[in-house]
């Protein structure tokens, strides 16, 4: 027994698979996994074993009856599937256990995979046979009518069966257990998702289809950017005159920095209140974050929308000042330019709230409260305590939600376009555009406008992350 001990302590991890992937084939065999559908309604759940308990079923519809009887096919199957279900477990168990020679682990590895196949391929026989064309010619059916689909449990079974045929293949490969494998599909994902589009973007920016096929080099998206056009526009109630794209990189630089200033003001203190409440309960997590992460689960517009109903000129906001005799007339608050400015920074304010707290609360709960007694009894007071101590070791989480709100803010144009009604055109609104045009020209504005957006990005995060590189605390620094 001490040595069956051992051995189990010292088992593989792809062993381990093999086991439980073996333990729940034979499982299989008793868990309800075959779902019976008269009339595309759901009528009852097979196992195996209750097929054989059971395999009349009999079913008044309405122009006639359902008679089945599955007895015959399943008796087989269920012979092949116990048969293959212990063989595997039988196998997996003693190959792990008892045999110390590399020869006989590889051919019981591929042995048990053979099995686990074997399984899958029994189990998607007995899906597809258990509904024959003489039952559906008996009882005057369609397969449309009357089939048989596999439960969720059917489901698992094939990616159990997928997961031990693959830890067969790696016992019997004899590969070494190394985790950095883990990280590949990370590696896949990041070439896939972005580095390829930062490549079609920059290919896109410089290349063109020609006409006889093939590319060619032009800049006729940087000639339709910066061309010699410009717009009046308004800022803070003052017309300025710019270049028509520079102005709308302004106007969304505006946006991004009061929301991140926004953000900052209000999410620092919310953030310091939280964590300090949090230490005093002796607590890693507090219950009043999950009030600033639960607005998070709700769809962005239609929470813009719900802030567009409320300063409406029939909101509930002047609903109140008219009811209560503060106004006699409603304002027309999204009208009226400086106010639907300062409406709109509030509201993009309020939707990156959460990722400015999230960072900087990280950081405050990891900062050791001894710091601050410590410094209380050295002779500061709690202002210089805050301003010596506390900021400087909290900078990183606001180094980090700078980031995190400052970079998404900038191209984000829904809740500007929703608030506005279109009226205001935001940087994610032009390359928007831009992609969507039928011309090849502005399309290549559009990926010159995101190289530019990139660059600009990058560049900010350089600057932000050399202001934090000497820092300590471990924010979420991205």
């Amino acid at each position: 027994m001490s040595e069956l001990k051992a051995r189990f302590k010292m088992m593989p991890p792809h062993a381990v698979i093999m086991i439980i992937a073996a333990l729940y084939s034979f499982a299989s065999i008793f868990i309800p996994m075959f779902k019976l559908y008269v009339q595309y309604v759901p009528k009852r759940t097979y196992s195996l074993l209750t097929f054989l308990i059971d395999p009349r079923f009999y079913s008044k519809i309405r122009d006639g009856s359902v008679d089945l009887n599955f007895q015959s096919f399943t008796v087989m199957m269920f012979i092949i599937t116990i048969v293959i279900s212990v063989a595997a477990l039988t196998l997996s168990l003693s190959y792990t256990f008892y045999s110390d020679k590399i020869v006989r682990r590889r051919v019981g590895c591929l042995s048990v995979m053979a099995l686990f196949i074997g399984r899958v391929v029994v189990h998607s026989l007995t899906l597809s046979g258990l509904i024959s064309t003489e039952m559906l010619e008996q009882n005057n059916m369609t397969p449309q009518r009357l089939y048989v689909a596999q439960s969720f449990a059917g489901n698992v079974l094939a990616i159990v069966m997928f997961a031990g045929a693959c830890a067969c293949l790696y016992g019997a490969l004899d590969l070494k257990m190394n985790y950095k494998l883990f990280a590949y599909p990370y590696i896949v994902w990041i070439v896939l998702f972005t580095i390829l589009p930062l490549i079609l973007i920059v290919f896109r920016a410089f290349f063109k289809a020609a006409p006889g096929g093939g590319y060619e080099f032009t800049m006729a998206g940087f000639d339709i950017l910066f061309e010699n056009k410009t717009v009046t526009t308004t800022f803070y109630g003052m017309k300025v005159t710019l270049q028509e794209y520079f102005s709308i990189f302004v106007r969304s630089l505006d946006y991004a920095v009061w929301t991140t200033i926004g953000c900052l003001i209000l999410g620092y203190p919310i953030a310091y209140i939280i964590s300090s409440r949090a230490k005093a309960a002796r607590k890693s997590s507090s219950k009043l974050l999950m009030l600033f992460v639960l607005p998070m689960w709700m769809n962005t517009m239609l929470r813009t929308y719900a802030w567009r109903a409320f300063f409406s000129e029939t909101g509930v906001l002047n609903t109140i000042l008219l009811q209560t005799g503060i106004l006699s007339d409603p304002i027309l608050f999204l009208k009226n330019e400086i106010l639907a400015d300062i409406i709109t920074k509030l509201v993009m304010t309020n939707d990156f709230l959460p990722f400015m707290i999230l960072p900087i609360y990280s950081v405050l709960i990891k900062i050791d409260g001894s710091l601050f007694e410590a410094a209380l009894d050295l002779g500061a007071n709690r202002v210089t305590t805050f301003g010596k101590v506390i900021l400087p070791l909290s900078l990183p989480g606001v180094i980090s939600g700078i980031q995190m709100v400052f970079m998404p803010s900038l191209t984000f144009y829904m809740i500007p376009d929703i608030l506005n009604e279109g009226s205001k055109t935001t940087i994610g609104n032009t390359v928007q555009n831009f992609i969507l045009n039928e011309s090849s020209a502005y399309n290549q504005a559009g990926n010159v406008l995101s190289l530019l957006l990139l660059i600009f990005v990058l560049i900010t995060m350089g600057i932000l992350r050399g202001s934090d590189k000497d820092e300590a605390g471990g924010g979420m620094v991205i």
